[in-house]
């Protein structure tokens, strides 16, 4: 079977998960208000780094290992000790943190509840399925978690004192998908043996913590902007920013979920097959740029009736930002393969300069131009950031890992959304919902016109 039908299992799984997320996330939104869904997300954002910091990178450290051979059973026992030692240590770190925080009405009960997350994270075994390269399972749970906290928030979050609910809803969707784990792992592997040793648990956090780094950083700068809004402007701020970084989480949602399937695959290719290796980056490349432009067309052009139709009136201030974050997403998907390579291949090393980089003009350019341009100039600062680190990774990839350049793939996608762009401005009249799918069968006729046989050859996934 070709590696790449393995990872649509796991990307269509989760792309459903997350569009039930992003659906509820429109809902709650709606039923908030603007002020109230930016207490929620300034909570979110603030939580990530703290997610981080209980993870410490061993997840990705530990299905790198699962996918290279290593014993997944003495694995499983050394891991979840030390990620539930983490989630102790970051627990603790919140508790102190909360009472530095503004006083939004409900902030701090919001915190500590989504707080307790951290513990079904540490014990999740995830990475076990995702490391054998079990993509069904993963998926089955994703969807199934989701859906259970789909519907609960719709029954339990009416109106805005329905707050509290939210993260009462993902603790219980989180501990649900955990215990699937947990019985995904019995069944296949029995129980968990617990046994860590101090020897081992360094020589694990010392290459967790490079992998996990260059991870960390990318949230950094996904969420800098947030917490800065929150401090600075106020939650209304926070709340279009964050209507406007929804819509393209739910579009990143796919290559997001193909990069972690992807991650894996090249792990072990690199070691048992250099030259599949170097095709799979190469047929990555070719998938990733023919979707990549389309989100950046698509994020200008559709922005104001899309915001207006998911959020309503009242999140108008979400617009401009999100047309300009569309173009940061269209980079996010064109640097993911280059990020996956440099990481199966051992060298995260120079990922996480990658990630050092962008983050520190991330920080840099938020603290410049939120004070001056709010929203628009956190949304800038995303795009600035993204810009040096797909030309970062990029680079070094090159050098270090594959000679197949990035500009050799973008040549006909970007002919072809150039002939759309103009289709669009000669039809404006044609309602929005319309032009989407007419958009959309012109660039991929236009992809088939420019190179049937490479069309063909991705359509069986060769």
């Amino acid at each position: 079977m070709s590696p790449f039908r393995n990872i649509l299992r796991l990307s269509a799984g989760d792309f459903l998960a997350k569009t039930l997320s992003f659906i509820s996330f429109v809902y709650v939104a709606r039923v908030l208000g603007v002020a109230t869904y930016g207490v929620l997300e300034f909570a979110l954002s603030v939580m990530t780094y703290f997610l981080l910091l209980a993870d410490g990178g061993l997840e990705i450290w530990a299905t790198r290992a699962v996918a290279q051979g290593q014993p997944v059973a003495a694995l499983a026992g050394r891991i979840v000790p030390l990620r539930f030692l983490l989630a102790i240590l970051a627990f603790a770190a919140l508790c102190i943190l909360v009472p530095l925080l503004p006083a939004y009405p409900s902030l701090r009960e919001i915190l500590l509840l989504f707080g307790l997350t951290l513990f079904a994270q540490a014990v999740s075994l995830k990475w076990v399925f995702m490391g054998r390269e079990q993509m069904s399972t993963v998926a089955l749970g994703l969807v199934a978690a989701q859906i259970v906290t789909s519907v609960a928030l719709l029954v339990t979050v009416r109106d805005p004192s329905g707050l509290l609910w939210i993260p009462v809803v993902r603790l219980a969707g989180d501990t649900a998908l955990a215990g699937y784990f947990a019985y995904r792992y019995r069944r296949a592997y029995g129980r968990l043996p617990l046994r860590v040793t101090v020897a081992e648990s360094k020589d694990a956090l010392r290459g967790a913590f490079v992998m996990g780094g260059a991870h960390s950083l990318a949230q950094v700068s996904y969420n800098f902007d947030s917490v800065l809004l929150g401090l600075l402007v106020g939650s209304t701020a926070v709340g279009w920013y964050n209507a406007a970084y929804r819509p393209i989480t739910a579009l990143l949602s796919l290559p997001v979920s193909y990069f972690l399937g992807l991650f894996p695959i090249l792990s072990r290719t690199f070691r048992d097959n250099p030259a599949e290796f170097q095709s799979l980056i190469g047929r990555s490349l070719h998938w990733l740029g023919i979707f990549a432009l389309p989100v950046a067309l698509g994020g200008m052009v559709w922005a104001k009736p899309a915001i207006t139709f998911l959020f309503g009136s009242e999140y108008a201030g979400a617009v401009l930002p999100f047309q300009v974050l569309a173009w940061s997403a269209a980079l996010v998907i064109l640097r993911g393969t280059f990020r996956q390579a440099l990481n199966a291949a051992g060298r995260q090393d120079l990922d996480l300069r990658c990630a050092v980089a962008a983050t520190l003009l991330n920080v840099t350019a938020n603290l410049l131009l939120i004070p001056s341009f709010g929203i628009v100039g956190a949304a800038v600062a995303t795009l600035l950031s993204e810009v040096l680190w797909l030309g970062l990774v990029s680079y070094f990839a090159h050098r270090h890992i594959t000679e197949l350049r990035l500009s050799t793939f973008l040549v006909q996608p970007a002919t072809a959304a150039t002939v759309v762009a103009i289709g669009l401005w000669l039809m404006p009249s044609i309602p929005w919902l319309y032009q989407i799918p007419v958009a959309a069968l012109f660039y991929f006729g236009m992809l088939v016109a420019l190179d049937r046989n490479r069309w063909r050859s991705l359509l069986l996934l060769s």
